[in-house]
C-alpha cells in the first residue's frame, strides 16, 4: 500500500467559501486600528464549548452606520440586528447589534488582545505593530468623550485598564508636549 502524502496546506472553511481573509485585522491599516480599539472598549468576545461562540457590539442604532463598516471590512459572515427594550437609564433604548461567530476570526481578535469574558481591567494596547493614532481614537469614541471647557479642548476617557490610561497619557504627551496624570475616580474607588 503507498503512502499518503501529507496535506501541505489545510483549508479553513472560508478559504474553501472563497472567502480572503488575508489582512483582516492587520493593525498597521488605519481602519483596523480604530475597529480594534472600539472592540476593546466596547466589543464582548464571548465562549462556549465545542469551540461556539461570539463577538458582539451593541450601540444606539443612530450610529448603525459604524457597525455597517465593521461588517463591510470583516471578511467573515456577520449579522446586524436591532432591538427596543427598557433599561435603567431610559425606558425605552433602541439599539443595533452586530454579531460576528467566526472562530477564526474570534481566534485573530482574542490574539491581538481582545479577550473572552470580563475585560476591564485585563485589556492593554495591542502586542504588535499598529495604528496608535487610529486605535486610541477607536477607544475613545467607544468609552470616551472630547470637547470644550472654559475655552480648552478636552478629552475624558472611562476605562479600568491602568494599561490603557498609560498609552492615552503617554501619545498626550508626545502629541501636546504635556504631561498628563492619570486620575482614578475616587467616587467608585476605582
Amino acid at each position: 500500500m503507498a503512502e499518503r502524502e501529507p496535506n501541505a496546506h489545510q483549508f479553513t472553511l472560508d478559504e474553501a467559501l472563497g472567502i480572503d481573509t488575508a489582512g483582516f485585522m492587520d493593525l498597521e491599516i488605519p481602519e483596523y486600528a480604530y475597529m480594534f480599539g472600539f472592540l476593546q472598549a466596547d466589543g464582548h468576545l464571548s465562549q462556549q464549548s465545542r469551540q461556539r461562540g461570539r463577538l458582539t457590539v451593541e450601540i444606539n442604532v443612530r450610529d448603525i452606520d459604524l457597525l455597517r463598516r465593521f461588517q463591510e471590512l470583516t471578511p467573515h459572515k456577520s449579522s446586524i440586528t436591532e432591538r427596543t427594550r427598557s433599561t435603567n437609564f431610559t425606558e425605552t433604548s433602541h439599539t443595533a447589534l452586530w454579531s460576528l461567530y467566526s472562530l477564526e476570526a474570534r481566534t485573530k481578535l482574542n490574539q491581538l488582545g481582545l479577550p473572552y469574558g470580563r475585560k476591564s481591567k485585563t485589556i492593554t494596547p495591542p502586542r504588535v505593530v499598529f495604528s496608535r493614532r487610529d486605535y486610541l481614537r477607536g477607544f475613545i469614541d467607544a468609552d470616551g468623550s472630547l470637547g470644550y471647557t472654559q475655552g480648552y479642548p478636552f478629552i475624558s476617557l472611562t476605562t479600568a485598564s491602568t494599561s490603557i490610561m498609560a498609552d492615552l497619557c503617554s501619545y498626550a504627551e508626545e502629541i501636546t508636549g504635556t504631561e498628563r496624570r492619570l486620575r482614578r475616580n475616587q467616587r467608585d474607588d476605582l
